[in-house]
């Protein structure tokens, strides 16, 4: 246990200067950005004295340097700054939108494992057979598709055509919904986001489980496992999956650190008010306190979530020692 403590601590304390060096490579890319933050914000007859005082509030006024060491300043103490677009703070901003995203990444993730696990083992004990193949050509077509065009083809099947989800917002608008009914909205509306996330992610797993699977079956647990007469159900159930499903452990610890960031086009798309909406609105209108916000939550997270991927490696895997 006080190798764990230790081993968590090094880590953490090894993730400052990497969050430090991309806070400041961010901070420069914005300031290297063309054009006004400002610009579209203001009046046409706005005078210079009004001009300046919005500056000094938004500490616009200060040289670079002094903004950065200003706003990293703040950060640390969890005040993200206020919006340049919609004048209020920036951390209400994200608390409006961040439990949407995750609610959106956590569907994904269960579409994501409930669909990808079973077919990459069901390819890996069929290996070069016709089912194989075409499970393997999917996975392919899948992970080559971009997000956007699986989105607008979900949308076409099941939103136009069929009719059987609703393709824009997260929620019904005034239905009063409440407890489980709302639940049930909620889940409604975030099937075809999550679905469009999951299919590459589905792809990708898919082609990792097989692989792990065939490799665990060849090895010389398994032989043996054979040897002593054991079925092949329990062979596959208590000797491969337990082995071929650790490198998932990594992969899940890395989903986990880019819930946030995986939904910016699906959300636009969509229509869906989470944190990836909101990211790319800010972009557009350069309202560089939102960017630096969320992309640095995002950036926490993903630094995070390789923690927890190699904390539950270690858990899977006795193999692996914290010393």
């Amino acid at each position: 246990m006080k190798s764990l403590v230790k081993y968590i601590t090094r880590r953490l304390l090894g993730t400052i200067p990497m969050i430090v060096l991309i806070s400041i490579i961010l901070f420069t890319l914005l300031q290297l950005a063309p054009g006004d933050p400002l610009a579209g914000k203001l009046d046409q007859h706005a005078d210079a004295n009004y001009i300046a005082k919005l500056k000094e509030d938004f500490g616009l006024d200060k040289p670079p340097v002094e903004q950065f060491f200003f706003w990293a300043k703040n950060f640390v103490q969890g005040n993200f700054g206020v919006s340049f677009d919609k004048k209020v703070l920036v951390q209400d901003l994200l608390s409006e939108r961040i439990g949407k995203t995750v609610f959106l990444g956590i569907v994904s993730l269960i579409f994501t494992y409930m669909i990808a696990i079973p077919l990459g083992i069901l390819s890996a004990n069929k290996p070069y057979s016709k089912l194989d193949y075409t499970l393997t050509s999917a996975s392919f077509i899948g992970f080559s598709m971009p997000s956007f065009f699986a989105g607008l083809l979900l949308i076409y099947l099941f939103g136009f055509q069929l009719g059987w989800f609703p393709y824009s917002g997260s929620e019904t608008e005034a239905s009063g919904y409440e407890g489980l009914e709302y639940l049930m909205d909620r889940l409604h509306h975030v099937i075809l986001p999550a679905m469009t996330l999951a299919i590459i992610n589905i792809a990708q797993y898919n082609r990792y489980v097989r692989a792990s699977v065939l490799d665990a079956k060849a090895q010389d647990y398994t032989r043996t496992a054979r040897s002593k007469g054991l079925s092949e159900s329990k062979v596959l159930r208590k000797h491969v999956l337990r082995n071929a499903l650790i490198p998932l452990v990594t992969l899940f610890g890395i989903d986990l650190g880019l819930l946030l960031s995986g939904a910016i086009i699906t959300e636009t798309i969509f229509g869906f008010p989470g944190v990836g909406q909101l990211y790319i609105q800010s972009i557009t209108t350069r309202d560089y306190p939102v960017v630096m916000a969320i992309t640095m939550m995002t950036s926490m997270a993903v630094l995070i979530g390789n923690l927890i991927a190699d904390i539950l490696y270690a858990f899977v895997d006795p193999r692996i020692k914290y010393d």
